[in-house]
């Protein structure tokens, strides 16, 4: 039994509205109940399952987790699904901390190997920190859904990471500057830069009937944007750099950085 094969799309809610243990059980019933899956398991069924197995020791697994789970006679399919809160919620964890992030099985009674198999898949998961804030960071169940497979894959079957990198935004709005703010990515060790012509959204708005009126036709801002792949440790050079030409960056309001993570990075553009 692979983890994918049970994790459901339609199983995974974000910002629930739970406060307490109680609820946070039966919001997975409630959920799993309507999967087109099973007929005859009630969320009540459900429920009384799920809260079975925490008056035997809460599922509280630690660094702000739960992994509420049951096995239920009736069941002939797992159903793996994820709540994840945007608020703790005091789960009586082992260490205390209040939960967020819920992932749950509900499985058939007759597995008890696989059962156990993906218990243990989701908790070495779920044992990293970058995979926790991943999880917490994300903004809709398609996001999460896509993130997990890609980390399940098989290893031959993963898109080869590039550890280390960043992909570094710069939106200038001062053409005096751009000239020498591009050639510092000219002159360092980025990978794949590369020059975007931006415009503003009053620029569209400009030529929208309903909003015509409020703007200012005259008014035309320069934008371009310098986007790069740079090596995680040449950041915050780079932004020493920048800053050496154009001066503190919080003191402007026409120049704008943005830094994020690289997952993973296939192919290249030539310089």
């Amino acid at each position: 039994m692979n983890l994918l094969d049970a994790l459901d799309l339609k199983l995974i809610v974000i910002s629930p509205d739970v406060s307490d243990k109680e609820e946070v059980l039966r919001k997975i019933a409630d959920t799993v109940s309507k999967d087109d899956r099973i007929k005859d398991t009630t969320s009540d069924i459900i429920f009384d399952a799920l809260s079975e197995r925490e008056s035997l020791g809460s599922t509280g697994f630690g660094n702000g987790i739960a992994i509420p789970h049951c096995r239920i006679a009736d069941l002939d399919v797992f159903l793996i699904g994820l709540l994840i809160s945007d608020k703790g919620i005091d789960f009586d964890s082992i260490d205390g901390e209040n939960a967020r992030i819920f992932p749950f099985i509900i499985g058939p009674e007759a597995k008890p190997k696989d059962y156990l198999k993906l218990l243990s898949a989701i908790s070495q998961m779920l044992r990293k920190d970058s995979f926790r804030k991943e999880l917490l960071s994300s903004h809709s169940p398609e996001e999460i859904y896509k993130f997990i497979k890609a980390y399940t894959l098989p290893e031959d079957e993963k898109p080869p990471r590039r550890p280390g990198m960043k992909m570094m935004h710069v939106f200038i709005q001062n053409e005096d500057l751009f000239d020498d703010l591009l050639r510092v990515f000219a002159g360092s060790e980025s990978t794949s830069a590369l020059i975007l012509e931006t415009h503003e959204s009053t620029d569209y708005l400009m030529n929208t009937p309903l909003f015509a009126e409020f703007w200012n036709t005259n008014v035309q801002h320069f934008n371009r944007m310098i986007v790069a792949v740079i090596r995680d440790e040449l950041v915050n050079s780079t932004v020493r750099n920048i800053e050496y030409i154009c001066g503190k960056l919080s003191e402007r309001d026409d120049i704008l950085i943005t830094v994020t993570d690289l997952h993973y990075v296939l192919g290249s553009l030539g310089l």
